[in-house]
């Protein structure tokens, strides 16, 4: 049984590739399931086999304890890692192959406090597991807003300490110049230096040009995978790296 945790900023179209990715999955005649994690999600666009939301009531955690949305989703997630073991007998039970999880979309509530890894690493066990982290297209299409969003995945690939495969979602949005632009700063951070170089200026270009020097040296792994959940791009790229990196490159449906 292989997990894949779907982490990204608030909008940045976790439940949309969710989704999308179920379904291709499904048509390929491999086994999948999806878990939903965002005990506040109200209609998200796939039918869960495994939710929180049948442990935790949002609502009337909200209500009873006069929470505001954030304040009541922390309170949702800290009382979900109590039934961390049912969820995950629920998974167990369904015996498919591959496990989409979609974790809340306040991600920060999510990584930043002990019941997000705590969660992770509950629900997967000993499993294989990797997180596809999102950098949403509206913020990476800038230098630097692609450094930053390059910044918070690193921050979450240390948090979950999984796997991770960094996904440009929305490249529908995007031209194609622009697509391949982005993969190249992800591929060679010296063209991204040069773009902040071009870009920015003062503080902000300091700071910028300072952390992109961590990350090179500390080295952000393979480049970004672009995707579109609408029109289903880029998912036979991203189920090859499930292969190298959950089963060696041997791919188990051959």
């Amino acid at each position: 049984m292989f997990f894949m945790f779907i982490v990204g900023t608030a909008g940045s179209g976790k439940s949309l590739l969710t989704a999308a990715l179920e379904e291709w999955l499904a048509s390929s005649e491999i086994s999948v399931a999806v878990v939903n994690l965002d005990p506040g999600v109200e209609s998200p666009p796939y039918t869960s086999d495994v939710d929180i939301r049948d442990y935790v009531n949002y609502g009337e955690i909200m209500q009873q304890f006069g929470l505001g949305p954030n304040g009541a989703l922390v309170a949702s997630l800290d009382m979900g890692v109590g039934h961390v073991n049912e969820i995950r007998e629920e998974v167990v039970d369904l015996g498919r192959d591959y496990v989409l999880v979609d974790c809340p979309g306040q991600m920060e509530l999510f990584a930043y406090r002990s019941s997000g890894p705590l969660m992770v690493s509950g629900v997967k066990e000993q499993d294989s597991a990797l997180s596809l982290y999102l950098l949403d297209s509206n913020i990476a299409r800038l230098p630097s807003g692609f450094l930053s969003s390059l910044l918070l995945g690193l921050s979450i690939n240390i948090r979950f300490g999984l796997p991770q495969l960094n996904l440009l979602s929305k490249t529908d949005i995007l031209s194609d110049e622009l697509v391949e632009e982005i993969i190249g700063w992800s591929m060679d951070p010296y063209l991204l230096e040069d773009a902040l170089d071009d870009s920015s200026q003062g503080l902000i270009r300091e700071y910028s040009i300072a952390i992109l020097r961590v990350i090179r040296e500390i080295g952000s792994g393979p480049g970004v995978i672009p995707i579109s959940a609408k029109q289903v791009i880029g998912f036979e790229t991203l189920y090859g790296e499930f292969q190298r990196i959950l089963l060696g490159g041997d791919n188990l449906y051959e």
